[in-house]
């Protein structure tokens, strides 16, 4: 098997992709080198072979991320998310056909989320070797154990969504997963907003307006650095020092030196922008400081009913053979408690009260909440051994 390396080779594989209709995808990407992430190899698999693409060697990949972003061509991937993140980034286009067996497989009984060499074990029966889960992808000439790792991780993909297929067309669930996996086509999926940022840095809710005011600028002073020479934020300054600086708001050079984990080589570079971000902070008036968002704390009531109707959700998603991390969190039924004492249900965007969770578990759980009777019965010799009357 050869490497594609060259547009006609990619040419050629795009050709099999339009011939067959449907694909299946994964890449390898280094995380955490950089502020994106880096593409170091992407593997195709169609129903006549499996392909391994160097993105090094072929950088401009715009007639393949066009496939990926087909609505016309079936694409299979397995935990999905970041790979399309990726995908995204690089061609700025959005996936239209996507189905994700780790969703797949949270419907048909699965687990959730359950991964890759544990799925294909239960659904094919194959064992694949981890030998490279930790190799360096951006090395080469690759290794012939990185080739088969890498193709490993695709060649199966089709077969097991063929396989997850037949089950949850038995089960009455490929419309439900399909419409599950709806929401990798959403454009807004992949439009990150970082305004916020600064909210999720370890620290910031000890700081008072002013400090949040400095650390927001601080962000987004980190962030632009961060995406100008393609390095991870938190290389640039480390989450407690920007933290400790906006609590110390400094007025120079020095005042930053005495700050403990502050490295004499970010002072030299970074000392003067730094100050720049502090005093952008410093002068925003104080009607429009920003201040931490309130966490409402919901009464004791709402507490107790959401953990109530989540202990019965369970019985749900068990009997019905669905990962119950699937249909909805804890915090989605205190939510759906306090829809349904405002008289809000009919505008609530809870998923639980769309598509298939509302006919799986959402009208069940709305007519606990209406008063409906409710009775349980428990058999341990049987299978369900918990049977619900709502």
């Amino acid at each position: 098997m050869s490497i594609i390396t060259d547009q006609s080779e990619l040419r050629k594989l795009c050709e099999e992709i339009d011939s067959s209709g449907r694909c299946a995808m994964d890449l390898e990407f280094i995380p955490e080198r950089t502020f994106e992430p880096v593409l170091c190899l992407v593997q195709v698999a169609t129903d006549h072979a499996a392909h391994i693409v160097d993105p090094l060697a072929l950088p401009d990949l715009t007639m393949l991320w066009e496939r990926i972003c087909n609505p016309h061509v079936l694409v299979v991937l397995h935990a999905a998310n970041q790979d399309l993140d990726l995908v995204y980034g690089l061609s700025g286009l959005v996936p239209q056909n996507i189905f994700d067996t780790q969703i797949g497989a949270g419907f048909g009984g699965f687990g959730y989320p359950i991964g890759y060499g544990k799925l294909l074990s239960q659904l094919l029966g194959v064992t694949i070797a981890k030998t490279e889960s930790f190799t360096d992808w951006l090395g080469r000439p690759l290794t012939h154990s990185q080739i088969e790792y890498a193709l490993e991780d695709v060649c199966h993909l089709l077969p097991m969504y063929d396989k997850l297929c037949v089950i949850l067309k038995e089960q009455g669930r490929l419309s439900w997963a399909e419409e599950e996996c709806k929401r990798y086509v959403l454009a807004e999926k992949y439009q990150r907003d970082r305004s916020n940022d600064y909210l999720r840095i370890k620290g910031a809710s000890g700081l008072n307006r002013r400090g949040l005011a400095v650390l927001q600028s601080l962000s987004d002073w980190r962030n632009k650095e961060a995406v100008r020479t393609n390095k991870p934020a938190k290389s640039i300054l480390a989450d407690n020092s920007l933290v400790e600086i906006s609590r110390r708001p400094p007025q120079n050079i020095s005042d930053i030196q005495r700050i403990r984990g502050i490295r004499p080589d970010q002072i030299r570079t970074f000392g003067n922008l730094m100050l720049k971000a502090v005093e952008k902070g410093m002068l925003i008036p104080e009607a429009e400081l920003p201040s931490w968002p309130s966490s409402r704390i919901p009464p004791k009531r709402e507490v107790l009913l959401a953990d109530y109707m989540f202990a019965i959700l369970k019985v749900i998603a068990y009997n019905a053979d669905i990962a119950t991390e699937l249909v909805c969190t804890r915090d989605d039924l205190q939510a759906l408690v306090r829809a349904h004492r405002e008289d809000a249900l009919t505008t609530s965007p809870l998923p639980l009260l769309q598509g298939w969770r509302r006919d799986m578990a959402g009208e069940k759980l709305i007519k606990l909440l209406d008063g409906a009777p409710f009775t349980v019965a428990i058999d341990n010799n049987a299978d369900p051994p918990i049977q619900l009357g709502i």
